[in-house]
């Protein structure tokens, strides 16, 4: 059961490592849970590429680092694990005021974010994140593990650790649209994806005591995050048993996409891109 969440979305073949796939990506059936901690401004200023992203503020100095794992069961580019390692931004159609914007992010469930680190578990996974949305992607192990209490994923690369967190299988009360501005970085140009989630169960809680984190020792990823985080108790919880998703966009995007969209072979010419973003009448004026 779909709910209708797909109905007025129109999708596009395209074509990667030797598979089909439809976009906008389809997510039909997934689960969630991500960990929120408050993490050194200064640190993550250094961290973002570009000083038009601008670190989200819990108090003054002190920014937002989210750990969230994905499990996606039935996707138009098959099923796999996602990992992402992000920095909370300001939403910049508010005030950039510390608690004021991240909050009201929080009561909207609008969230900005800049993905740092993007690890998956699937080739066509890979590809796609990074060859049509210029996502920060590489792959890693990706391993859920269920408990009757407990969700817990472990995130490592080449059989060494980066981190390890722990929720709580917590009541959901909540359903409802969430939606995730996901900003990227290429060419020295700010680009955007923005996911749209039907949360159809839901949590938002204070992290202590509902979930935990354990880092690495040794890998660059984990000693990135001890350098930036302030402290490894998470401050806020957000749990998604069960969720759909669209992954719309990418926006903003660089030429050199735009080049590897046709060298991959995706089959459209112009006439064909002409009639996908609605400018039929303006091409045939051209010819």
């Amino acid at each position: 059961m779909d709910d209708g969440f797909f109905d007025r979305v129109d999708q596009y073949e395209f074509e990667s490592v030797g598979k089909k796939f439809k976009m906008p990506i389809f997510y039909r059936s997934a689960r969630m849970f991500t960990l929120v901690f408050a993490a050194n401004y200064v640190a993550l200023r250094r961290m973002l590429p570009d000083k038009r992203f601008t670190p989200a503020q819990m108090a003054p100095g002190v920014g937002a680092i989210h750990l969230t794992a994905f499990e996606y069961y039935d996707t138009d580019v098959e099923p796999y694990n996602e990992f992402a390692i992000g920095i909370l931004v300001n939403n910049p159609h508010m005030a950039k005021l510390p608690s004021y914007n991240i909050l009201r992010q929080l009561v909207q469930l609008d969230f900005y974010t800049y993905i740092h680190h993007l690890p998956v578990t699937t080739e066509l996974a890979l590809r796609a994140g990074i060859d049509f949305y210029n996502y920060p992607k590489l792959i890693t192990s990706i391993d859920f593990d269920d408990t009757a209490d407990w969700v817990t994923c472990d995130l490592a690369e080449g059989g060494e650790k980066i981190c390890r967190i722990k929720g709580r299988k917590v009541k959901t009360p909540f359903k409802g649209v969430m939606k995730f501005f996901c900003h990227l970085y290429d060419e020295d140009q700010p680009q955007i994806a923005e996911m749209k989630i039907n949360a159809r169960k839901f949590a938002v809680l204070p992290g202590p005591g509902m979930c935990e984190l354990e880092l690495g020792k040794e890998h660059p990823f984990a000693l990135e995050l001890k350098k930036a985080l302030i402290t490894t108790l998470p401050a806020i919880y957000m749990y998604l048993p069960d969720m759909q998703a669209i992954l719309y966009g990418p926006e903003h995007l660089s030429l050199t996409t735009i080049a590897n969209l046709y060298e991959q072979g995706i089959g459209l010419d112009l006439k064909e891109l002409a009639k996908v973003t609605g400018r039929e009448r303006e091409y045939a004026a051209k010819e």
